[in-house]
């Protein structure tokens, strides 16, 4: 019969050969899949997938004892939640345990910040190359921002601190404006930050309503915290949005994926306030200022129209008096020519009536009577022929010392 072994005594044996073999702790890279706390300690299932797919390719149990902890939480800080996420990638210093009866585990005793950071800054780098690529990086930059921004939906988690302070600082602005929001919940850090950000821009562009841009913000936190908005579909969400966006999700140095892509990315909710208020103030004073260069404009047509008017005034005035002169001139002119035509006329006349009176003074019976002549006159009328007489009546001689019926 061939040699056999008890359970037992194999997992003695694999542990004497693995505690040979495995003496010192040793760095591994890996995945977390999933991590869970109790009593101090956490208990993470790690993973090795194969490149470029989801497929697993190795798996293993691994714990962070107590000390270990908070050895970890004094080094990493606020890294380390972010660390122990699902999907984050760590390279993690273990100690190599088998038990007989337990199995095998690894102890984790460190965690290595900068090859995560790597990992995710490398990440980072292919994404905005893809988008490069696809000349969607700058597309959102095309969209046409209102002068005015008065409606728009917000990207954001209700109880963030970042999303009160943005509230706060719209509704209590020194100018009035009264500038509609719109919320549109969403995870800010985690896995389901891009399934969360990308599904509320669908909601955006076909809810029928009509908005000026879209807002995402948050509170600040680490840089890893904030590798969620290093995404590739947030990015692609974004470009081709068919509105602005503007980004403050609160980081002071570093740049996301999302901050590339947007339109506008400022550093904080607060001064995406700031922006929208400025901009809206900006179009107000614009406005304003227009409305004092219109005025000018038109008191300074006034101005030139009055001059003008004044000018005319006194051209017609100017033209008026000559006009008068001249039309004084005129009819002094035309006096003297009527005084002197009718002191010809008369003079004309006298003339005629003189020589008209001489003509009567030649031909004046009485003058030709005391010539010695008579006028002889029947029934009152001058006889000029012998047939005129009627024998049958009485017939009137007159001479010039009087006259005589016969």
């Amino acid at each position: 019969m061939a040699t056999n072994y008890s359970l037992y005594e194999l997992n003695e044996y694999i542990k004497r050969v693995m505690a040979l073999n495995f003496q010192e702790a040793i760095w591994v890279r890996c995945e977390v899949s999933q991590a869970s706390h109790s009593r101090g300690s956490v208990y993470l299932n790690i993973v090795e997938l194969e490149e470029g797919t989801e497929e697993i390719k190795a798996q293993a149990s691994a714990v962070i004892w107590p000390r270990s902890y908070i050895f970890l939480q004094n080094k990493l800080k606020e890294l380390l939640p972010y660390m122990l996420e699902a999907g984050s990638e760590v390279l993690i210093k273990v100690k190599i345990e088998f038990h007989e009866r337990y199995g095998l585990k690894l102890v984790v005793e460190d965690i290595d910040p900068s090859y995560t950071l790597g990992q995710a800054e490398m990440a980072r780098q292919k994404i905005i190359e893809r988008l490069k690529k696809e000349r969607l990086l700058e597309l959102n930059d095309h969209r046409q921002m209102s002068p005015v921004l008065q409606s728009v939906a917000v990207i954001s988690s209700e109880t963030a601190a970042g999303y009160a302070d943005f509230i706060a600082q719209l509704e209590n602005n020194n100018y009035g404006y009264e500038i509609h929001t719109e919320l549109f919940q969403s995870a800010l850090q985690g896995r389901n930050v891009e399934n969360d950000v990308v599904d509320a821009f669908r909601q955006i562009q076909t809810n029928g309503k009509l908005y000026d841009a879209v807002i995402i913000i948050r509170g600040g936190g680490s840089k890893l915290d904030l590798s969620g908005f290093d995404n590739y579909n947030i990015g692609h969400a974004i470009a081709m949005c068919r509105l602005p966006v503007i980004i403050g999700i609160g980081h002071e140095i570093d740049t996301t994926v999302t901050d590339l892509v947007a339109q506008v990315s400022l550093k904080t909710p607060t001064a995406v306030a700031g922006y929208i208020i400025d901009r809206n103030l900006q179009y107000e004073t614009g406005l304003l200022g227009l409305g004092v260069e219109i005025q000018e404009k038109c008191l300074a047509v006034v101005r030139e129209n009055t001059a003008q008017i004044d000018h005319l005034e006194y051209m017609i005035k100017q033209s008026a008096s000559e006009k008068v002169y001249t039309e004084i001139y005129n009819l002094d002119h035309a006096l003297d020519s009527i005084k002197m035509s009718t002191k010809n006329i008369i003079q004309r006349n006298q003339q005629y009536l003189n020589h008209t009176e001489s003509l009567i003074g030649i031909v004046d019976p009485i003058r030709t009577l005391k010539r010695g002549f008579s006028i002889i006159k029947q029934d009152g009328k001058a006889i000029s022929s012998i047939k005129e007489i009627d024998t049958d009546k009485k017939i009137e001689i007159v001479m010039k010392d009087g006259s005589k019926r016969v």
